[in-house]
C-alpha cells in the first residue's frame, strides 16, 4: 500500500484561499489564480478531502493497468452515499472541485435523488432466502463495544492514569505486556476518567476475517458519531468488495471530516493473527486524521515499523515494568481492598517474588485468604508462573464447593458466557447465582455489561482453568463445546456455533452448521470466511458435503464475471485448488464408498468446472464458436431438479446469444422454465438473476413491453427483499434505461442510467460499469450531448483496459466512430474506414464485428457511398433476421432507408419505411425514427400525405402511431429553435433535420401540469412543488416525466427554455 500522507484541502474564509493540511498542519495555500501549482501538487497525490465554499467531498484517484488514473468523488450525506466522475488530474481545477462538491451536496438533499444513492439499509441487511436462515441479533457485540466494569478491589494507579494522557497527542498508545498486567483494567479506569469520547472494541479470535474487523472498527466509531464510515462499511459488506486500501481511503477520508477527537481502543490486538488485517492496520496508521488516535492492549507486540514510529515520536507505550504493581499499590490491593493483615515487610517479599505481576498477586490473595498464617504463604510462595496451576487447584478450587469447582472447569471452554449459555453447557438447573458467587469471590470473573447479563473469565485464569481440565477430565471438553455449539445455533449465531464445533473437533457437526448458515454467510459477503471453514474439515466429512464444497465454488466463480483480470485470476486458483481436493476424495480415497449414480454426479459437476473455466477463455478469446460448443457440452451435464446447477450454463448461453446473435428459440423458453423451477423450489436469487437475463433477451428481441414489465416485477421484488443493492438492480435499471431510450423518454432514461453507473460503481463491477457507460454514450448521442458522450466513451476505453468478462461488451472502435461522426471529425471516421477492403459476410457470428460494420455504414451514408452502404446493409439485416433480433432489424431497416432516400430511390424507401412501422409499432420504438433524421421525417410525411397502397395496408393502430412519430419529429424540431443548452450548433448531427416549420404542442398540457411546470420554471424543488399542491413528491415526479414526455424534452433547462420559447403559460 503507499505511504503517502493524508491531506484535506480546505477553504478558509478569513483568508480567502484554499488551505492544504497535512495530517492537520496547514501545508500550502491556493488561490483561483494557482492552477499550475495545484496541479503540480495533485500529480503526485492519490487521495484528499476537501471541504470548499458549497460542499466538502473525499477524492480518490483510482488507478488502472495502463493510463495515469482518474479521479472520483464520494460524498456521504445523510445513510445516503453518492459518487461522481471528476476526471484526469488536468481537468480536477479548484473550480471544478467546488462544482461537483456542490452537485454532490444538493443531490444528497434532493427529494428525488433516492435512484442515485446507495441506502444504508440496502447495504447492510441480508434477507435470508428462508425464515428459518435469519440470525438473530446477539447481544455479543454490545459487549464487545464497552469496556469492563471495573473490580470491587480496583486500585486506582493516577501515574499511569497521567501517562495515558499522551494518547491524545500520539497516533498510537501501545500497551503490550503477557496475561494478568492489568492492561484492560487500566484502560477501563481511563475510559471512565477520560472527558474526552473513548470507543472501545474488545477484539476476539473471529475477527480474524478482514471484513468482520474493519466492520467492527466502524460499528465502534459509531458509538461516538453515528454517521462515520457509511461509505466504507457499504463498500465492506458488498458481495464483492473493492480493494481494501480503497475501502480504506474512503474511511480514512470521511474521519478527515470531523473535528471533534476520538480515542479508538482496540483490547486484545494479540488475538488478530491475519497478515492481511496487520498490513492494513499499518496504512491506517500511517495515514490517521489528526481526529482520532489508536490505543492497543496486547499480549505480543504487534507486527508493525515500532522502532521508525519511536524515532518519529508517533507513539507512547506502556510495558509490564510500568504496569507492575509497586509496593504502594500491593499495599491498597492485599490490605486495604483484600483485608489481609500482612505487614510491610511482607508485601516487600509478595512485590520480589511476582516482581509486581498483578494476576499473580490476585492469585495469592484468593490463597492466603484460606490460610490461618499469612506470612507463612508469603515466604513460601516462589512466584514461578509454572507453579499457578497447583495454585489454582490447591490453593483456589478446592477452597470452593464442589459445585463451583465443577462449574468453573466447564465454563472454561467459553470467551464470552451468560447464564443461558452456562446452563446449556453445565447442565445445571440455574446458573445465575453461580456466576454471582464466582463474582463475589472474586475469582476473576468480568461483566461485560451493567446489566451482569454476560461476562468472561479472566484469560489467565480461564486458561488455568482449561488446561487444568486438559489434565484431568481431557474427554469431557469435546462434550463442552458441542454443547456451546448447540446453544449457539439455536440462537442463529452461526458463526459462533462452528467455532465451538471446530474446537470439540466434531467436524461432522460443523459441516452441517456451514450447510444451514453458508448462504447467509454468502448473502453480506463473507465467502472467504466459509472457504476457511471448509479447509479445515477432513476429507472424510468433505466427503458428506461435497455438495456445500461444489456449490461454495460457483460463489468463488461468481466473483469471476464483472472484475479487474487479477481478482479473475485469484478466484480461478482457489478453485483449481479446491477441486483437486475434490478430486482426490472422490477417485483416491478407497474407504469412501459411493453409488455409482453418485459418482456420476459428482463426475458431471466437477466436468461443469472444467468446461466454465474453458468457457472463460473462449469468452475472452471472443470464439463463440468454442463457446457454443462449451454451452452444449454444459446443458448437457445440467442436473434438471436443481437450479443452481442450470445458473452455469444459462449464463453463458445468454452471453452467447448476446455476442453471437445466435436466435433466442433455444434460450427464452429455457429461461422461463428455469425461472418457474426456482419459483417453485423458493429460489430467490435464481429467480431473480434469470429475471434479469429474460428482461435483457427481451429488450433484444424488440419486446420492450415484456421487457419493462419484467424489470419493473424484479425491481419491486428487489425492493421488498431488501436486497436493492445487489448487481441485478444494476442490470435491471440498465434495461429501463434502454427502453425508455428507444421510447424517446429521455429523462426517465437518464436517470435509470445514472442508477445503473451508481451500483456498478458502489459495488466495483467494472462490466456492469463498462454497459452502463457505452448506454450513457448512446443517450449522449442522442442528445447531441457531446461532452457527456466524450466523457462515457473515456470511461469505457479505460475500463475495457481491464480485460473485464462482461455480458455483452460494446465494441469500442465503433462508438469512437459515431463519436467522430457527431462530433463533425469525419476525416478520422474515413480514416478508419479506409482499412476496411472487403466486407465480412459472416458478421452475424459476432457482435463486436457486427458493431464495426453498422459504423462502417454511418461512414459510407456521410459520404453519401449509398451503394456500399446499402451492401453492407443487407448482409447486416440478413444476420440481425436469422437470431430473432426485431430490435437491430429495426436499426437496419432505418438505415436502409436513409440510404435509398440518399440514392433517390423514394419508392424502395416508402416500402422498407412501411415495413419498419409494422415492426415497430406493438413496442412502440420512436428513438430508431428520430436517429435517422430528416430522410425518415421525409418518407413519413410523405406516407401520411398519400392514399398510396402502401398507406392502406397499414393498419388503424400504425396509422395512429404514424402521427405519434410525426410529432415527435415536430417536438424535436421545436427543441432546436429554442436552443437546445445540450447542442453544439457548430458541430453537425449525422442526419440533421432541415425544415423550419413551427407548429403547436401535438398534445396539450393539463390544467395541474402548467401549475407544475410554472414552479419548476421557477426553480421550485420536487418537495417544495409538492408540500404546495399538497401531494406526494412521487406524483409531482410522474408529473413532471408526463411534461417532459410532451414538450419532448428530458431536462428542467430544455423544458424551461421551450416554455419561454413558445410562451406556454401566458
Amino acid at each position: 500500500m503507499p505511504r503517502s500522507s493524508l491531506h484535506m484541502l480546505v477553504w478558509s474564509e478569513e483568508h480567502q484561499h484554499y488551505e492544504l493540511q497535512t495530517n492537520g498542519q496547514v501545508q500550502q495555500s491556493f488561490k483561483a489564480e494557482d492552477e499550475e501549482v495545484w496541479q503540480g501538487w495533485l500529480s503526485q497525490h492519490t487521495s484528499f478531502a476537501f471541504a470548499g465554499q458549497f460542499g466538502h467531498v473525499s477524492a480518490i484517484k483510482e488507478t488502472r493497468a495502463r493510463g495515469t488514473g482518474y479521479w472520483y468523488a464520494y460524498s456521504t450525506h445523510n445513510r445516503h452515499t453518492s459518487k461522481r466522475y471528476l476526471g484526469p488530474s488536468n481537468r480536477l481545477t479548484l473550480a471544478r472541485l467546488e462544482e461537483q462538491a456542490q452537485l454532490l451536496t444538493h443531490s444528497d438533499t434532493h427529494p428525488d435523488s433516492s435512484q442515485h444513492v446507495v441506502h444504508k439499509e440496502e447495504v447492510t441487511t441480508s434477507t435470508p432466502l428462508s425464515p428459518d436462515a435469519a440470525r438473530p441479533a446477539l447481544p455479543l457485540l454490545a459487549s464487545k463495544l464497552s469496556p469492563p466494569r471495573s473490580p470491587a478491589t480496583l486500585v486506582e494507579r493516577e501515574r499511569l492514569l497521567t501517562r495515558l494522557e499522551a494518547a491524545h497527542t500520539h497516533p498510537l498508545t501501545l500497551i503490550s505486556a503477557s496475561a494478568g498486567w492489568g492492561k484492560t483494567t487500566l484502560l477501563s479506569s481511563w475510559t471512565r476518567h477520560s472527558a474526552q469520547p473513548i470507543a472501545w472494541l474488545s477484539l476476539d479470535e473471529m475477527d480474524n476475517d478482514p471484513t468482520r474487523f474493519w466492520s467492527s472498527i466502524i460499528t465502534t466509531l459509531r458509538t461516538i458519531h453515528a454517521g462515520i464510515g457509511e461509505t466504507a462499511f457499504m463498500l465492506l459488506r458488498s458481495p464483492q468488495p473493492p480493494p481494501l486500501s480503497l475501502i480504506l481511503i474512503t474511511l480514512l477520508n470521511e474521519l478527515a471530516t470531523y473535528k471533534q477527537k476520538i480515542v479508538l481502543i482496540l483490547d486484545d490486538y494479540h488475538l488478530i493473527e491475519e497478515a492481511v488485517i496487520h498490513e492494513a492496520l499499518l496504512y491506517f496508521l500511517d495515514h490517521l486524521p489528526a481526529s482520532l488516535r489508536l490505543v492497543i492492549s496486547t499480549r505480543i507486540d504487534p507486527p508493525l515499523p515500532l522502532a521508525r514510529w519511536r524515532i518519529q515520536d508517533m507513539i507512547c507505550e506502556l510495558r509490564d515494568t510500568e504496569l507492575r504493581f509497586q509496593q504502594e499499590d500491593i499495599t491498597q490491593f492485599l490490605i486495604e481492598g483484600m483485608g489481609l493483615p500482612l505487614s510491610e515487610a511482607e508485601v516487600e517479599t509478595l512485590e520480589t517474588r511476582t516482581g509486581g505481576w498483578i494476576a499473580g498477586l490476585q492469585l495469592a490473595a484468593l490463597t492466603m485468604r484460606q490460610h490461618k498464617e499469612p506470612a507463612a504463604f508469603v515466604h513460601s510462595f516462589t512466584g514461578n508462573h509454572r507453579y499457578l496451576l497447583d495454585y489454582v487447584q490447591e490453593e483456589i478450587l478446592s477452597y470452593q464447593p464442589m459445585a463451583l469447582q465443577t462449574f468453573l472447569l466447564k465454563i472454561s471452554v467459553l470467551t464470552r458466557l451468560n447464564a443461558a449459555l452456562c446452563q446449556a453447557v453445565t447442565e445445571e438447573a440455574d446458573c445465575q447465582p453461580l456466576l454471582e458467587m464466582t463474582e463475589r469471590a472474586n475469582l476473576f470473573l468480568i461483566a461485560l455489561d451493567e446489566e451482569q447479563r454476560w461476562y468472561r473469565l479472566h484469560d489467565l485464569f480461564r486458561e488455568l482453568l482449561l488446561a487444568h481440565l486438559r489434565a484431568t477430565q481431557p474427554e469431557l471438553i469435546p462434550t463442552l463445546h458441542l454443547r456451546a455449539a448447540a446453544w449457539y445455533a439455536a440462537q442463529g449465531a452461526f458463526q459462533e456455533a462452528i467455532t465451538h464445533a471446530l474446537a470439540a473437533a466434531n467436524f461432522s457437526c460443523a459441516a452441517t452448521l456451514m450447510e444451514q448458515s453458508a448462504e447467509q454467510m454468502w448473502l453480506v459477503g463473507e465467502a472467504r470466511t466459509v472457504h476457511n471453514w471448509i479447509m479445515l474439515l477432513p476429507d472424510s466429512v468433505l466427503h458428506s458435503h461435497l455438495r456445500l464444497v461444489l456449490v461454495a465454488i460457483l460463489h468463488l466463480l461468481h466473483k469471476i464475471f464483472g472484475v479487474p483480470e487479477e481478482s479473475r485470476l485469484e478466484a480461478q486458483k482457489q478453485v483449481e485448488q479446491t477441486l483437486s481436493r475434490v478430486e482426490r476424495i472422490l477417485w483416491n480415497e478407497q474407504d469412501i464408498i459411493l453409488t455409482e449414480e453418485e459418482r456420476s454426479q459428482f463426475r458431471n459437476r466437477i466436468r461443469m468446472f472444467q468446461l466454465w473455466s474453458n468457457a472463460n477463455k473462449a469468452i475472452q478469446a471472443n470464439d463463440m464458436a468454442q463457446l457454443n460448443v462449451l454451452c452444449q457440452q454444459m446443458q448437457s451435464l445440467a442436473l434438471e431438479d436443481d437450479i443452481i446447477w442450470q445458473m452455469a450454463p444459462l449464463f453463458l448461453n445468454v452471453i452467447l446469444c448476446m455476442n453471437s446473435l445466435a436466435d433466442f428459440d433455444f434460450l427464452l423458453p429455457t429461461l422461463l422454465k428455469a425461472q418457474q423451477l426456482a419459483k417453485v423450489k423458493n429460489k430467490r436469487y435464481e429467480f431473480l438473476r434469470i429475471g434479469q437475463w429474460l428482461a435483457q433477451v427481451y429488450w433484444e428481441t424488440g419486446q420492450l413491453h415484456l421487457a419493462h414489465q419484467t424489470c419493473q416485477e424484479m425491481l419491486q421484488l428487489l425492493a421488498s427483499e431488501g436486497k436493492q443493492a445487489l448487481s441485478i438492480s444494476g442490470y435491471l435499471h440498465l434495461t429501463l434505461a434502454r427502453i425508455y431510450w428507444i421510447w424517446n423518454q429521455r429523462e426517465e432514461a437518464r436517470q435509470h442510467i445514472e442508477s445503473v453507473l451508481q451500483y456498478a460503481q458502489t459495488w466495483q463491477n467494472l462490466a456492469l460499469q463498462i454497459e452502463g457507460y457505452h448506454t450513457q454514450l448512446l443517450l449522449a448521442l442522442a442528445a447531441n450531448d457531446l461532452v457527456t458522450a466524450a466523457n462515457a466513451l473515456h470511461g469505457v476505453e479505460r475500463l475495457t483496459q481491464e480485460k473485464v468478462i462482461a455480458l455483452c461488451p460494446p465494441n469500442v472502435t465503433s462508438a469512437q466512430v459515431q463519436l467522430w461522426l457527431a462530433q463533425g471529425e469525419l476525416k478520422k471516421a474515413e480514416d478508419w474506414a479506409s482499412h476496411y477492403n472487403s466486407i465480412d459476410n459472416n458478421i452475424g457470428t459476432s457482435f463486436s464485428l457486427w458493431e464495426e460494420h453498422v459504423a462502417l455504414t454511418h461512414v459510407y451514408l456521410r459520404q453519401q457511398r449509398y451503394t456500399g452502404a446499402l451492401q453492407i446493409l443487407q448482409i447486416l439485416l440478413r444476420s440481425a433476421e436469422a437470431g430473432q433480433r426485431d430490435g437491430k432489424v429495426a436499426s437496419i431497416l432505418a438505415l436502409q432507408v436513409i440510404a435509398l432516400v440518399g440514392a433517390g430511390k423514394q419508392g424502395e424507401a416508402t416500402q422498407i419505411a412501411t415495413r419498419l412501422l409494422r415492426l415497430t409499432e406493438p413496442a412502440g420504438n420512436i428513438h430508431v425514427y428520430l436517429d435517422a433524421g430528416e430522410p425518415m421525417h421525409q418518407i413519413l410525411r410523405l406516407l401520411s400525405n398519400t392514399l398510396d397502397q402502401e398507406k392502406q395496408d397499414l393498419s388503424p393502430a400504425c396509422l395512429s402511431y404514424l402521427s405519434t412519430l410525426l410529432a415527435a419529429f415536430k417536438q424535436e424540431e421545436r427543441i432546436r429553435q429554442a436552443g437546445h443548452p445540450a447542442a453544439h450548433n457548430n458541430q453537425p448531427a449525422t442526419y440533421q433535420i432541415t425544415s423550419s416549420s413551427k407548429s403547436e404542442i401535438y398534445e396539450p398540457l393539463s390544467s395541474q401540469e402548467k401549475r407544475v411546470l410554472s414552479l419548476l420554471v421557477e426553480g421550485w424543488t420536487y418537495a417544495e412543488i409538492a408540500r404546495a399542491l399538497i401531494v406526494s413528491p412521487n406524483t409531482i415526479k410522474t408529473q413532471v416525466s408526463s411534461i417532459y414526455r410532451k414538450l419532448g424534452v428530458s431536462r428542467r433547462a430544455e423544458a424551461i427554455a421551450i416554455t419561454q420559447r413558445l410562451d406556454l403559460l401566458s
